[in-house]
């Protein structure tokens, strides 16, 4: 077997990835019920993370890199699966984009998960996997975004999603806005979670967000 063959072999199962979330999303659809007052999302989100960590270290030491590839974008990503499954199977006529302009225009804000109905925009979610690079002026950035969004939308509302609160302090639990505006999914980072019981280390269940999400939406 050539080297040609064999990466076209390796390909293949790369190849796989889209039909078996697609697979995954019509069985979810089909068979699986949501709740709000659950954490099955939630679950569901900080295994998939996990799984890429782990994967991603493996690679990391094999290949003797010193760090483990950028997580940020397939977080987004996982996130507006969720999202899609979720408002879908609540039958709402609702659209889940990832950096759709929240105005067509060059220079226009690009949110990293938008919820539109028809052109109305609904909501935007900035996710990220941490603070800890932007422990001292997160709240300042994500406040002057708002601002912005409210200019151009003026009832469409603004969340921030942050996968671990490891590196960082975490958000202030005083803090009315954790739980309805602010959610961090994880007290763990993911590479540490190991077999730990993913229940256990929950901060901010994503229900809880989607929830608000249906409230800006009626």
């Amino acid at each position: 077997m050539t080297l040609l063959e064999l990466e076209e072999k390796y390909c293949r199962t790369l190849k796989k990835q889209y039909s078996q979330l697609m697979k995954l999303y019509s069985n979810a659809i089909e068979g699986c019920s949501f709740s709000l007052q659950k954490k099955d999302v939630t679950e569901a989100i900080i295994l998939r993370m996990k799984t890429y960590y782990e994967t991603h270290e493996d690679i990391m030491k094999f290949l003797n890199k010193r760090n483990v590839a950028p997580g940020a974008d397939f977080f987004v990503e996982t996130v507006a699966f969720y999202l899609k499954l979720f408002l879908e199977k609540r039958k709402k006529n609702i659209e889940v984009h990832s950096e759709r302009k929240v105005k067509p225009e060059m220079g226009a804000m690009k949110p990293d998960i938008s919820i539109w109905k028809g052109d109305e925009l609904i909501a935007i979610i900035e996710c990220k996997t941490n603070l800890g690079w932007n422990r001292e002026n997160w709240e300042r950035d994500f406040n002057k975004r708002k601002s912005r969004l409210k200019k151009i939308h003026p009832k469409a509302d603004a969340f921030l999603l942050v996968l671990t609160s490891i590196n960082w302090l975490g958000f202030d639990d005083s803090d009315k806005r954790v739980g309805k505006h602010f959610f961090c999914l994880s007290c763990e980072g993911m590479r540490r979670i190991k077999k730990k019981p993913i229940k256990s280390i929950i901060e901010n269940p994503i229900e809880k967000l989607f929830s608000q999400i249906i409230k800006c939406s009626r």
